[in-house]
C-alpha cells in the first residue's frame, strides 16, 4: 500500500513537473504506443465487444421474449453496452493485453539497468516513460470503446434479427431511438481514467520490479491481474455514483 501511495503521488506530481518541461517527456515514442494499443489492439477488442453484443442480444431474445417484449431487446443492448459493459470490456482486453506489454517492457529496462542509465541523466522515469504511456491510453481506449459500441449494437441487430421476426429497419430505428447522449456520455466518461489506471499498475509494476527475468515474468502477471481487478472496481465506483 505504501509503495502504491508513494507511486500515485511521484506520478502526480510528474504531472505539473512536465507541462513545465516538456522536454522532460518522452513525446516521440507517442506514435509507436498509440499504435500498439489502439491500431494493433482493434482485432481484439473488436471482436470482444461483438460477441457481447450478441450475448446482450441473446439472452434479451430469451428473457424479454417471454413476455412478449421484444420490441425492448434494442433499448437493453444499448444501455447495457453504452453505459456499462462496453467500456468495461475494453479496458479489461486492454490490460490483458497492452498492461502486459507496458509492465514487461518497463520491468526489463529496469532489471537491465536502464531506468538507472536515465536516472543518472537527469531524466525522472515517471515523467519520462510512464506519463507518455498513461496519455497513449487515455487517446486509445475511448476510440476502442466507441467502436466496440458500435460493433455491439451490430451483434445485437444479429442475434435479434436472426432469432426473431424483427426486421433490421425496426431494430435500427428502435435502436437510434434508445441512443441519448446520457447513455453514450455515461460510458465515455469513464474510459480514460480506467486507462490511465491500466497504465499507472502495469508501469508502477514495471518500476518496482527487483532481480532478473523470473521477476519481470512474476510482476507482469501481477500487473494484469491488478489492473483487472482496478478496472472492475473504478468501473464500479462510476456506476454507483450516476446512479445516486
Amino acid at each position: 500500500v505504501n509503495a502504491a501511495l508513494d507511486f500515485i503521488g511521484r506520478f502526480t506530481v510528474a504531472v505539473p513537473k512536465a507541462l513545465a518541461a516538456p522536454h522532460s517527456v518522452d513525446w516521440r515514442s507517442m506514435p509507436r504506443l498509440i499504435q500498439d494499443i489502439g491500431a494493433d489492439g482493434l482485432a481484439v477488442t473488436s471482436a470482444a465487444n461483438l460477441l457481447i453484443g450478441l450475448i446482450i442480444g441473446f439472452l434479451g431474445v430469451s428473457q424479454l421474449g417471454r413476455f412478449g417484449a421484444i420490441s425492448y431487446v434494442p433499448e437493453l443492448v444499448v444501455v447495457a453496452q453504452l453505459r456499462e459493459l462496453g467500456p468495461l470490456v475494453t479496458a479489461i482486453v486492454v490490460a490483458g493485453r497492452s498492461g502486459a506489454g507496458l509492465a514487461s517492457e518497463i520491468a526489463t529496462m529496469k532489471v537491465s539497468e536502464e531506468i538507472d542509465a536515465l536516472r543518472s541523466l537527469g531524466f525522472d522515469p515517471v515523467r519520462w516513460l510512464v506519463l507518455p504511456r498513461c496519455l497513449a491510453l487515455a487517446i486509445a481506449v475511448p476510440i476502442l470503446a466507441w467502436i466496440g459500441d458500435a460493433l455491439a449494437l451490430v451483434g445485437g441487430l444479429v442475434a435479434t434479427t436472426g432469432l426473431t421476426d424483427m426486421t433490421v429497419r425496426a431494430y435500427v430505428t428502435a435502436t437510434l431511438d434508445a441512443i441519448t447522449p446520457g447513455h453514450f456520455l455515461t460510458g465515455l466518461s469513464k474510459t480514460p481514467f480506467l486507462a490511465v489506471a491500466i497504465g499507472m499498475i502495469a508501469c508502477g509494476q514495471g518500476l518496482a520490479t527487483r532481480g532478473g527475468a523470473a521477476a519481470v515474468g512474476a510482476r507482469t502477471t501481477t500487473a494484469v491481474v491488478m489492473a483487472i481487478f482496478g478496472v472492475i472496481v473504478i468501473s464500479a465506483l462510476f456506476t454507483f455514483v450516476y446512479a445516486v
